[in-house]
């Protein structure tokens, strides 16, 4: 596999009640928080399968071997890899270093709580790494909560994934500054917006409704007909 081959890795959960998007809950029922969690799964490879010299890999929590995650993989012709490690960090750093094990040169972790994320972000992410072929080099998506959607990297897996508090609105901040004290440098993606409160979810909702305007169909088809089924289109 040639070194200039690109991963993405999609990380995800097993859409089970209660151990998915628990910050919906208790406005939200465990079961409706699960629908929403697997509408963001399906539009997130509904629409990952558009980009082009990318193989796409589903970072599995739990593990790759169960049944649902091995039938999503199936379906979507992914790869699949495990989450290893008791931090996000942990799980995002030894995932890229699985990727250059693989043969993979460049590889980018996105998740799935981003369902409108614009393919030209992630394409745009991978155009930044093969601008500097040699050394390290990072990309960042900021996300509007301080932490951020996407990273990718290539060249070797930089150290820059400890002493974060992750879940925190100082993520993206700690990062940066974990980045200048490693001596690298970084490009940013444009801000975007992930959804993990039910505050987030009515933005997306009302995101949804005008996207839908503009160009006349849902720009998430499976999150948005979750919305409409749980009745939570925002006016």
């Amino acid at each position: 596999m040639p070194a200039s081959k690109k991963a993405l890795i999609i990380f995800a959960k097993v859409p089970k009640p209660g151990h998915v998007k628990t910050r919906l809950q208790p406005e939200l029922s465990p079961d409706a928080s699960r629908q929403i969690y697997l509408a963001f799964i399906l539009d997130t490879l509904n629409a990952t399968v558009s980009l082009k010299g990318v193989k796409r890999i589903l970072g599995c929590d739990a593990t790759r071997r169960d049944p649902f995650l091995k039938q999503l993989a199936e379906r979507h012709d992914l790869m699949r890899m495990d989450q290893v490690g008791e931090t996000i960090g942990a799980r995002m750093q030894n995932a890229i270093a699985e990727a250059y094990r693989l043969g993979f040169g460049q590889a980018v972790i996105i998740g799935t709580d981003i369902p409108t994320l614009p393919m030209g972000y992630i394409q745009e992410a991978f155009k930044q790494l093969t601008k500097k072929p040699k050394g390290p080099s990072i990309v960042l998506g900021p996300s509007a909560d301080g932490g951020y959607y996407l990273i990718g990297c290539s060249g070797s897996v930089p150290p820059i994934f400890d002493g974060i508090a992750w879940g925190t609105e100082q993520v993206l901040t700690q990062t940066l500054q974990r980045i200048t004290e490693c001596h690298l440098s970084a490009s940013l993606l444009p801000f975007w917006y992930d959804v993990d409160t039910v505050q987030d979810l009515r933005f997306l909702s009302a995101h949804l409704a005008y996207l839908e305007r503009q160009t006349g169909k849902p720009a998430a088809p499976e999150t948005s007909r979750v919305l409409k089924t749980l009745k939570l289109d925002v006016p």
